[in-house]
């Protein structure tokens, strides 16, 4: 079969050695005679289904970004399944990263930021901490390479992945590896199982992870085996600089202005902490943020091509019948709502509600789901599909917070029933600093090296459950503060209106005892969750219901707040350097990247950032 690879492959410069490069440009020649599509059949073993889950980068589905990509809606929307509520729980990249791969809760992980500083009180270290604690020896990827699978990552892995550690270091599980070092869309470098990539600088990230997995697929696999293969593209993260193909695309598109939206002040007056004292967005800030919204639009065109190109792959292979296709992304993006710059972290939708929707056989095509799901399913219903009877049992040796997906999949349970008998609840937290902010705000008392304080809350997302929660469509935030928030999403699809002081106190009572579970629970107890909607009254007789100034105190006790850590000595424990002492970091970096998601970085301090990003690491 004709090679798939582009020319994109072939401009790779690999290091130490010219031998080294030689091996690397002939080495599709010494593979090319037999392909995947030409091998024999494959055997009885292989007819365990293939999986493919396709990963982006900050994408949402509040701001409308899945209507601007026309392959994914014919390919997964038409043809395909589509969750409408599915959350993950922390929408932050790192913590959320390591969840889909260990499917727990970061309260389980403890892998609670990415690493930026900002986390003394629950020590995070991104993927240092991940190596350093054992997290690596056991994920969904070595669970399934023990089930007989052939496993591959192409694209970004966990935050703090870079820098010499990183690259000669091929993570357990993995048969194929190719994790992104640094993230430039052009001209990024990878560890290719263990060895550095440098591609040049002409080379587009998406177009190279495409053709990466069309190889893999085409060529690198072994045919008799099934595979399970991950495509992280950087897209449509910040800067997300688009190919140039698609650079002059979408001219007049702006971000949505919802009615949270840099809203007034008798709005904001009812949000949380540091949230409800944000001054109101400046024309710069909205300005860029328009140019933002254009481009993440622009990037993700070329992953638009990247899905039709890897199903078309499929379909030309003849395994498109045996192979399930997952389409998410890490978490989500916020665009000023409640005044707060383009960015993540919060519990509202617009920052943990993402894509989620699948293709594969014996889906259903055009059908939507409204049981609620969550990224911690993920590595569950992997397992659940890979291993169909007990000749490939492989379980985790803890225990695993979601549930498997299968029976939704198969259509085995209603897609829109009555009451959601899968999950009726699903915990949304976080721990530590807002997104970065940008100086703009440090003279606000919460503002501390680019990020506020405190932004740590805990929230649970209730959608028609038995009991109380018959028909609830709801949003309930309890923060480290004692504050809390309620919104009714039936009516408030933005959550606007905080309604925690017009709300029935039995109700909010209720709510915080199912919030305190989940903010605690492991492995089964995430999910069942009956003993919390009966109906019947919430304290015991002759008990006196908690007060709200009551409730306000428990939940200070149950969820403290995150303390900042002294940055002039550093803190070991978070797993990274001590460079405020000895070194000297050049403004505006001493204490890391100080640019919010929106901001537009020049070119020479993007330079300047490169030359010493490895001290943070």
């Amino acid at each position: 079969m004709p090679s798939r690879l582009s020319n994109a492959m072939l401009f790779l410069i690999r290091l130490p050695t010219l031998a080294v490069l030689l091996k690397a440009l002939l080495y599709h020649k010494s593979t090319s005679a037999v392909s995947a599509h030409d091998a024999a059949p494959p055997s009885s073993s292989s007819r365990r289904p293939n999986i493919i889950l396709f990963m982006t980068d900050d994408q949402d589905v509040t701001a409308n970004s899945l209507d601007y990509m026309p392959r994914l809606n014919r390919l997964f929307r038409r043809e395909g399944m589509e969750f409408l509520h599915y959350y993950v729980p922390t929408g932050l990249c790192c913590p959320s990263r390591a969840t889909i791969l260990k499917g727990q809760y970061c309260h389980n992980t403890e892998i609670f930021d990415n690493g930026d500083l900002t986390n003394s009180t629950y020590k995070s270290g991104a993927w240092h901490k991940y190596l350093d604690t054992g997290l690596e020896n056991e994920t969904i990827a070595t669970m399934l390479q023990s089930a007989g699978y052939e496993t591959a990552l192409i694209g970004k892995y966990l935050n703090g992945y870079m820098g010499p550690k990183a690259a000669s270091h091929k993570p357990p599980g993995f048969d194929h590896w190719m994790g992104m070092l640094h993230l430039s869309f052009y001209g990024p470098s990878f560890s290719d199982n263990g060895e550095f990539l440098q591609l040049n600088e002409t080379v587009y990230q998406t177009d190279f992870i495409r053709d990466w997995a069309v190889d893999f697929l085409t060529h690198k696999r072994d045919p008799s085996k099934p595979f399970f293969l991950m495509m992280t593209p950087f897209a449509p993260h910040t800067p997300a600089t688009p190919a140039k193909r698609h650079e002059d695309m979408f001219q007049d598109a702006a971000f949505p202005r919802y009615d949270s939206f840099n809203p007034s002040d008798e709005v904001q007056q009812h949000r949380p902490a540091w949230i409800k004292d944000l001054p109101l967005l400046t024309q710069k800030q909205i300005d860029d943020m328009d140019n933002f919204y254009r481009n993440r639009l622009r990037s993700l065109q070329a992953i638009d091509e990247a899905l039709e190109k890897v199903v078309d792959t499929l379909h030309d292979l003849q395994i498109d019948d045996n192979t399930y296709m997952f389409y998410t992304s890490d978490n989500g993006q916020h665009f000023g709502s409640f005044r707060i710059p383009a960015g993540k972290r919060q519990a509202y939708e617009s920052d943990v509600l993402v894509p989620f929707l699948v293709r594969g056989p014996g889906i259903q095509h055009g059908a939507q789901v409204k049981q609620v799901v969550q990224s911690v399913d993920l590595a569950p219903t992997f397992l659940d599909l890979a291993t169909p009877s007990s000749r490939y049992e492989v379980t985790s040796s803890y225990p695993m917070d979601g549930k498997s997906m299968l029976p939704l999949l198969r259509g085995e349970v209603p897609l829109e029933p009555a009451i959601n008998t899968y999950r009726w609840a699903a915990l949304l937290e976080m721990y530590g600093g807002s997104s970065n902010i940008g100086p703009l705000y440090k003279n606000m008392s919460a503002y501390y090296h680019n990020h506020m304080f405190p932004n740590t809350y805990q929230a649970a997302r209730i959608v028609n459950g038995p009991g109380w929660a018959k028909g609830a469509d709801l949003l309930y935030v309890e923060w480290c503060t004692g504050e809390q928030e309620l919104y009714n999403m039936t009516v408030d699809r933005h959550q606007v209106d905080n309604i925690v002081g017009r709300t029935n106190l039995i109700l909010l009572y209720r709510m915080s005892r199912l919030l305190a579970r989940l903010g605690d629970c492991k492995g089964f107890g995430c999910y069942d969750l009956d003993m919390f909607s009966a109906s019947k009254e919430a304290v015991a007789p002759g008990r006196e219901l908690m007060t709200l100034d009551a409730m306000k105190a428990s939940i200070r006790n149950r969820i403290p707040c995150h303390n900042p850590p002294n940055m002039t000595s550093g803190d070991t424990s978070l797993g990274r350097k001590q460079f405020a002492v000895g070194l000297h970091v050049p403004e505006p970096f001493a204490f890391g990247f100080p640019y919010s998601d929106g901001d537009a970085v020049s070119d020479e301090l993007m330079e300047v950032w490169r030359k010493y990003e490895h001290y943070f690491y």
